[in-house]
């Protein structure tokens, strides 16, 4: 047992039964999903997000990659593409298209490799502000959106989550000037504390793996997991699937808060 109310450890078996984690039997009921990432020569954790989703059995899938890629990628009906910038990433142009496409889905995941750029960085910001669907960030996306976290964090009233390493959560509170330091030699019982109390305060559902554990909190629940007890890798963890898994739960568990789902989705690989 542990001393603070607001936190449960969950084992091999998921913690939370009532997560539906079956594939709806009506297509329509299994959701459309957006994942955005890529930048030129860099698209593996978008086609590995988009095997990932067609195997879950999500409704629909769509990918949305910089137009840098289109002479790298064999056409498919799924794969759509907006305007690049001169180093190959998403350029300014490319906010339309990624508004467009949100409009259709259910939920947008952004993956990651997205590299390091600046005008990147822009469009996201201005993504997050006026994208309406519930966004799930992962990698380096969280880098490049949380840039301009404090014009966005307050705006949006969609779902957001983030699944960021321990340095990623470090900037990302530092930049709000919430004052707690997170550092990576902080005891993982001070960091649950620090997650607790931030989750409180905004309305995000965050994930970070730290000594060995995984973390996750939301409106002030935390639920923690031993990395022993599921099928993941320090290095598996980062390859975008497992914020894909947890979207798609999502998806089908509309009325479940993501907090429960993410902690399932850990024990689904």
């Amino acid at each position: 047992m542990n001393d603070y109310d607001y936190w449960q450890k969950q084992g091999v078996t998921p913690l939370f039964g009532e997560v539906d984690t079956e594939q709806p039997e009506q297509r329509r009921l299994a959701g459309k999903l957006l994942v955005i990432g890529g930048n030129k020569g860099a698209f593996f954790a978008v086609a590995n997000a988009l095997k990932v989703a067609n195997e879950m059995g999500v409704g629909e899938v769509r990918a949305l990659l910089p137009s840098s890629l289109k002479n790298q990628i064999p056409n498919a009906p799924e794969v759509y593409f907006a305007e690049a910038e001169t180093s190959g990433a998403f350029g300014k142009h490319a906010l339309a298209e990624m508004l467009m496409q949100s409009e259709w889905a259910d939920a947008v995941v952004l993956i990651g490799d997205m590299g390091k750029n600046a005008e990147t960085s822009i469009v996201l910001a201005e993504f997050m502000k006026k994208c309406e669907k519930p966004v799930y960030l992962t990698r380096d996306a969280v880098d490049a959106a949380t840039a301009d976290v404090m014009n966005w964090s307050t705006l949006r009233e969609c779902e957001t989550g983030l699944f960021l390493t321990v340095p990623q959560m470090q900037k990302l509170l530092r930049t709000l000037y919430y004052p707690k330091v997170i550092t990576l030699s902080m005891p993982t019982n001070q960091l649950i504390e620090a997650m607790h109390k931030f989750t409180i305060s905004y309305t995000l559902s965050m994930t970070t793996y730290h000594n060995n554990q995984l973390i996750v909190a939301q409106n002030g629940d935390v639920v923690t997991e031993e990395l022993r007890d599921t099928g993941w890798t320090p290095i598996s963890l980062w390859d975008g699937t497992l914020m894909v898994r947890a979207a798609i739960l999502r998806l089908w568990n509309p009325n479940i808060e993501m907090c429960k789902i993410f902690a399932t989705a850990i024990l689904m690989k």
